[in-house]
């Protein structure tokens, strides 16, 4: 199935207009933000908007930790009726401060009351201690330190001596020490607490006697704000959960405005104009140094090397042209250069305005004319070299502006607090997309600068490089797309190779793991993943086994089906049992007790003539992928790389390097002197249209061409790659031989204790688990090592990106919009 067409759109609102169609687009779930271009900044939020979206954060993160109610059924809805997003905003803290009022003044009065029972429990630990004796001279210190930095107070403190420090106890992973020190070691003592950042900890003053009674009364405070925080908890579940799940919305909003809004104008007007305000400077900088450095050539020319007058005052002009009226009525000697350039000496100091044609020559010049023609050179190549950058980062900011906004610079230049938003929807939802974009732009149209400046463009032409990749399979088949995903996303326009998964991953899986016992074990462990619902806390349990059709659950089904197939096919083993008959002419793998080498001559050969008309196919896909992607003369050249591998690997097969004919005398054709004439031919045919081809596209005028990519094509995946990858498909004979051969030892094993009974029924069940676990997993890993190494990096790129729309996760709040 191809990937999804995409349709990009630019909307334009006046700046406090865009949060709300953001807020809107969020519902809609349709609408794929795209991220601003690095060069432009990023507009201004307006400071009420952003108080109130901070606020609504701050109170959420206070009751974040009561919020943890996913897996109940039927808490309720948070309902909530709002114009617009800071409507939103404040509907919700509105409905929800007085609980967060509350919810605070209870944690505040519980922190209080556990930081008082904490104090009175010391009292009680330092008084067993020490008992109500008092030393003179000698003070005690109860300290609070956090268990990372324990160890380094400890060991600082132990270095004073006549110190005692003793451990009291540890709350929440906070411990408290009692610190036993004479006076004259006080001031080293607070010095290291204060390096160690450690809390002291001021003990309550009280009558011993009555500790132990403040304890129980404080417990029972305790007790009674927890109970007190449950029963609010409880009662206003769903307006805690609609408040996190607000807080959310808000978040998700502000950082979409901050990430994609462009600014029509403003700041990014400003940048444009102070870029070119700085080329022109420097553009009339270098014009002026110019004009310096071919008068002063001019000059050495004529013998001029120097013109030190150091005992008087006076300036020399180097003027193109005409010399004024304003600077000629100075008295003083013109010296000709030439090409209408002279330099004009005045015996006096003079300030003249400069231009492009009257510079003002510095008088630290004129010691010595060669230097400063050296100096005035480097200069002017260091300001090329910083306009060329300016010029670049210009063009840059104008392209990427262009490319984000819909009205011109000029435009821009007479509107203010507009922003424009880019983003992709998928074609099919289109109509969806724009009568939402109807009825949204009619409600907020009552602001007139909304009617007056909003502007809807549909782009043309999808730049590839940022559209993102969506792809709908039938729910067997997206388990493949999450497989191939981990290689990569295919990019917009490419091919996508997820059905090509959801063929070659079985196959691989099944031709490795051909028993059909550990097969049925496997489908049906599939099969419980997709049916039982696990509610507990393990995220990972959770996800494998959510009631419902999930990843693992399609993968461990294919996996025991394909292995029950291959069992049928292959091998005809039933936890390493001979009791099916292969449909396949080579039988079984053990015979009279002994490895079959009919089936390995069959296997082996099969599984690499497979895996060479794999890579071929891949080899012809990859052209066609690069002209799809939009490299076409890449494509002309590459076109021709398969023939080079065909007939590589036919010479490969025939002097027996890969030893297909010769594991296997039904495939001897393969050694006759034709297949080797075929080979070369076709070898000499690819090389010819490879490098013709490569010659005629580097001919083109204004034609860029990777010719190293183009050559690891030819020699890595033309020629090399026909003996390494093909070879390496015999993993699939290999590792189905190791199964066999683990399963076959293990029944013989339990044959000798006695199939039926304890022990031996003992060691099936143990070493058969072992190796679904063991092998099933090598194998896996070996499925995918074949799919991704040896097919897919020879066409499938994988650098694309998925689409993910703006949308909104909301369980418990209900927004009800006009």
């Amino acid at each position: 199935m191809p990937i999804e067409r995409i349709v990009e759109y630019k909307i334009t609102v006046p700046r406090h207009a865009a949060l709300d169609l953001i807020f809107r687009v969020g519902l809609l779930g349709e609408f794929m933000p795209i991220d601003r271009p690095p060069k432009l900044p990023a507009p201004s939020i307006d400071q009420e908007t952003y108080t109130s979206v901070r606020r609504l954060t701050e109170a959420a993160r206070t009751i974040s930790r009561y919020g943890q109610t996913q897996q109940e059924p039927s808490i309720g809805r948070f309902r909530v009726k709002a114009t617009s997003f800071k409507d939103f905003i404040d509907s919700v803290y509105k409905n929800g401060e007085e609980l967060i009022g509350r919810i605070r003044q209870i944690e505040d009065s519980l922190n209080n009351a556990e930081e008082e029972l904490t104090k009175l429990r010391l009292m009680i630990s330092v008084n067993s201690l020490i008992g109500l004796m008092q030393l003179k001279n000698i003070r005690y210190i109860v300290v609070e330190t956090p268990h990372r930095a324990l160890s380094d107070f400890e060991n600082s403190i132990k270095q004073i001596e006549d110190v005692v420090l003793t451990r009291l106890g540890e709350v929440n992973d906070r411990i408290h020490l009692l610190i036993i020190a004479p006076t004259w070691e006080l001031r080293r003592i607070n010095d290291i607490i204060r390096l160690h950042n450690v809390k002291v900890i001021e003990l309550p003053e009280s009558d011993l006697s009555n500790v132990e009674a403040r304890v129980k009364e404080t417990e029972a405070t305790i007790s009674s704000l927890r109970s007190q925080l449950e029963s609010l908890i409880s009662s206003n579940k769903q307006v805690i959960r609609g408040i996190l799940e607000a807080a959310g919305v808000a978040e998700n909003v502000i950082q979409t405005y901050v990430n994609s809004a462009v600014e029509e104008g403003g700041e990014v007007i400003a940048r444009i104009d102070a870029i070119k305000t700085q080329m022109v400077e420097m553009e009339s900088r270098l014009s002026r140094l110019r004009l310096l450095i071919e008068a002063y050539n001019g000059l050495i020319r004529s013998g001029i090397k120097e013109m030190g007058l150091k005992a008087l005052d006076y300036s020399l002009f180097i003027i193109k042209g005409q010399i004024p009226p304003d600077l000629d009525k100075y008295s003083g000697y013109v010296i000709n250069i030439g090409d209408e350039l002279s330099a004009y000496l005045i015996m006096s100091n003079v300030d003249y305005p400069e231009s492009n044609n009257i510079v003002k020559a510095p008088r630290e010049h004129l010691t010595n004319l060669e230097a400063s023609v050296e100096l005035l050179s480097r200069e002017i190549r260091e300001m090329e070299r910083r306009l060329g950058e300016l010029k670049n980062e210009l063009n840059e900011m104008i392209r990427e502006r262009e490319e984000a906004c819909n009205y011109s610079i000029e435009e821009a230049r007479q509107v203010s607090d507009l922003v424009t938003i880019r983003g992709f929807v998928i074609e099919k939802n289109v109509k969806l997309f724009e009568d939402f974009l109807y009825r949204t732009l009619t409600d907020l149209a009552v602001d007139a600068r909304v009617r007056k400046f909003t502007r809807i463009i549909q782009v043309n032409t999808i730049n590839p490089h940022e559209a993102p990749t969506s792809e709908e399979y039938p729910t067997p088949i997206n388990a493949f797309r999450e497989i191939t995903y981990m290689y990569g996303i295919p990019r917009y326009g490419e091919l996508s190779p997820v059905t090509l998964t959801a063929v070659l991953f079985p196959v691989f899986f099944g031709w490795m793991f051909p028993d059909a016992g550990q097969g049925a074990i496997l489908l049906l462990f599939g099969i419980l993943m997709n049916v039982l619902k696990y509610n507990g806390r393990n995220s990972i349990l959770r996800a494998m086994f959510s009631g419902k059709a999930n990843l693992w659950g399609q993968l461990f089904v294919m996996m025991g089906t394909w292995a029950i197939v291959f069992s049928i096919l292959n091998s005809g083993e039933v936890f390493g049992m001979d009791l099916i008959k292969p449909i396949l002419p080579w039988g079984r793998v053990f015979v009279n007790g002994t490895i079959s080498e009919y089936w390995i001559n069959w296997v082996l050969p099969l599984a690499m003539l497979f895996g060479f008309t794999l890579l071929v196919m891949s080899l012809i896909l990859k052209p066609l992928n690069r002209a799809r992607l939009g490299h076409r003369l890449d494509a002309l050249s590459l076109a021709w790389v398969p023939l080079v591998f065909i007939g590589f690997g036919l010479l490969m097969m025939n002097v027996g390097i890969i030893p297909v004919a010769l594991l296997n005398p039904v495939f001897s054709a393969l050694l006759t002197p034709q297949v080797r004439l075929i080979g070369a031919a076709l070898m000499v045919i690819g090389f010819g249209g490879f490098f013709g081809s490569f010659m005629y596209i580097k001919s083109m005028p204004n034609t860029e061409v990777d010719a190293a990519e183009l050559m690891v094509g030819l020699t890595i995946e033309g020629i090399l790659d026909a003996i390494a990858n093909t070879l390496s498909f015999m993993r699939l004979g290999i590792i189905a031989l190791v199964h066999s051969i683990f399963t076959y030892m293990t029944y013989h094993l339990a044959l000798t204790y006695g199939l039926l009974t304890p022990a031996g029924l003992l060691i099936m069940i143990l070493l058969n688990a072992l190796i679904i676990a063991g092998e099933g997993f090598l194998t896996f890993i070996q499925t995918s090592r074949l799919t991704f190494y040896e097919v897919y990096s020879k066409f499938y790129e994988g650098s694309g990106k998925l689409y993910m729309p703006l949308r909104y996760a909301l369980t418990a709040l209900s927004i009800e919009l006009p």
